[in-house]
């Protein structure tokens, strides 16, 4: 049985049905309704020294409260300010930050936490334990936070010296590392009622510190001589406001901000760019086609399989992503450290694909160019969102493999609003859509039973085996889940409960005056920004 915890972290899950994997944009105006800068109206000023500046940008901000934060670009512009407990990798594994150790009891359902004791907050104040467990409150008691449901299964919060806590949770859960990761902030600077909170100028423990902003236009940080994990070589950053993520591209490619990160389609374009440089990285952007299991013919294994083989997944990587996506079979993505290397990634193969229809009593009729049943053709209608472009197509060459292979697909376009409704009410047939599926592991929201009804698990699929594996892998002791999701995604690539497509891959943009070590992430992409350079 899957608890009431795994259906909270269901709501983790960030649905992208309608946009894709785009960044999430918060509001673009402030409490007093002024506006940032038009897209025609981004300039830089002519008489910084950008050569030795780094110039990045952000939506302009509600608050700059890392708590409160809801808007994506603004929250990457925070870590360069605030420190996470713990440090969440590409492959999503963790590693030790603020958190020099952490140790999860199995039969206490406790996480001890040792600190380092070196960090100072930006006005030379130790962070302490009392900051760590201050924050875990205003989480849980923030109307509104990103991290919030991070917190759902936190029992209770004990500090047991200046420098160690442990945590109790309701129950075992093998993403429990994973949700350490979120910003530190200092009690004895973040005080008063949420709304004050919010009107708080930044003071944490990172790289950079706020130095100053001229509102609606830009930010000025300067660098933490102090920071524990060693002076940045950067001195300054200035951060631009920029109204939109299509602003933010055209800022970098008119050379006004130095830095972007983007997961957007044509992203391959800016390999051409020779003032760039592209550091390329795995993400949780899951394409797939969802097919609803209450139509016979889907409830039929051999059925799905064959039409996973029947597509070319990798032709279509690289006719619409350049490449730049990675197929697969399963909800795991293959950069993540729960892939298993073993599993066999099904190719593209016509005849496998017609042999299995064969074996489950198709024949092929010459004259319709189908494979028939009982007289009847095997086929489909395939609802997609319009206003997606991307989708559209790839609709369009599934219809077109499909035809070939001989199963006949039609394409039902509805505008954004119809076609969430339709998937909600599970009002389909198949359906393409995609998932940005959270750092905190658990593919509940998506495949158990449970969530058929007032879930997430639009394809209504119903299987107690499945069922089995995923409670196994939700519940295992984290040092023990790459082996609980072994076998799960053993079972699902076996299944294919979804038609998967590709995981697409994202990527930091930068100009080539900026060098050094930098290996970000996609949850962090300054992730190690204290050791990047400004080289010319």
């Amino acid at each position: 049985m899957i608890h009431k915890f795994g259906k909270i972290l269901a709501l983790m899950m960030c649905i992208v049905l309608l946009v894709g994997c785009g960044t999430v944009t918060g509001s673009n105006e402030s409490e007093q309704g002024e506006k940032p800068p038009t897209k025609e109206e981004v300039t830089t000023d002519q008489n910084t020294d950008v050569s030795s500046v780094l110039t990045i940008g952000m939506q302009n901000p509600t608050t700059l409260h890392p708590i409160y934060n809801m808007d994506k670009s603004v929250q990457q512009n925070l870590y360069l300010m605030f420190d996470t407990l713990v440090n969440l990798n590409e492959d999503g594994s963790v590693s030790s930050n603020l958190a020099q150790n952490y140790v999860y009891s199995e039969a206490e359902k406790c996480m001890r936490i040792d600190l380092r004791q070196d960090v100072k907050w930006h006005d030379g104040t130790n962070l302490t334990a009392d900051d760590v467990a201050y924050t875990l409150e205003l989480i849980q008691k923030a109307s509104e936070s990103p991290y919030k449901l991070t917190t759902k299964n936190i029992a209770n919060i004990q500090v047991v010296d200046r420098y160690t806590l442990k945590i109790y949770y309701r129950q075992a859960f093998s993403g429990v590392y994973q949700t350490l990761f979120f910003p530190v902030v200092p009690k004895h600077i973040y005080t008063g009622t949420e709304t004050e909170q919010k009107a708080i100028l930044p003071v944490g423990s990172g790289a950079f510190k706020y130095a100053e902003s001229i509102s609606h236009k830009e930010a000025t940080l300067v660098a933490n001589e102090s920071y524990f994990m060693g002076a940045p070589s950067i001195k300054e950053i200035k951060v631009m406001i920029i109204p939109d993520e299509e602003s933010l591209l055209y800022a970098f490619e008119q050379g006004l901000i130095d830095v972007i990160y983007t997961d957007v389609m044509d992203w391959g374009k800016y390999a051409k760019d020779k003032s760039a440089n592209i550091y390329e990285l795995g993400t949780n952007c899951y394409e797939f086609m969802g097919i609803n299991h209450n139509k016979p013919i889907f409830q039929n294994a051999n059925i799905r399989n064959a039409l996973v083989y029947a597509i070319d997944r990798q032709k279509m990587s690289e006719i619409y992503y350049l490449g730049h996506s990675v197929i697969t079979d399963t909800l795991i993505a293959p950069h993540s450290y729960l892939f298993d290397p073993t599993l066999q990634i099904k190719g593209y193969d016509v005849e496998k694909a017609k042999l299995l229809l064969v074996g489950e009593g198709y024949t092929y009729d010459e004259k319709t160019k189908l494979f028939m049943k009982n007289n009847i053709p095997l086929s489909f209608t395939l609802l997609v969102n319009e206003e997606n472009n991307e989708r559209v197509r790839v609709a369009e060459s599934i219809k077109k493999m499909y035809q070939e292979v001989g199963i006949e697909v039609t394409i039902e376009k509805t505008d954004a609003t119809t076609f969430k409704e339709r998937i909600y009410n599970k009002q389909f047939e198949a359906f393409l859509g995609g998932w940005k599926l959270s750092y905190v592991p658990d593919v509940t929201f998506a495949l158990h039973s449970s969530q058929i009804t007032g879930g997430d698990n639009f394809v209504s699929y119903n299987n107690p085996t499945m069922d089995q594996y995923i409670q196994a892998a939700f519940s295992s002791h984290p040092d023990k889940i790459v082996e609980a999701y072994s076998k799960l995604q053993q079972y699902i690539a076996e299944q294919n409960p979804y038609i998967s497509l590709y995981f697409k891959n994202g990527a930091l943009i930068t100009k080539k005056k900026v060098g050094g070590n930098i290996q970000p992430s996609p949850i962090n992409i300054y992730s190690n920004v204290e050791e990047w350079q400004i080289v010319d």
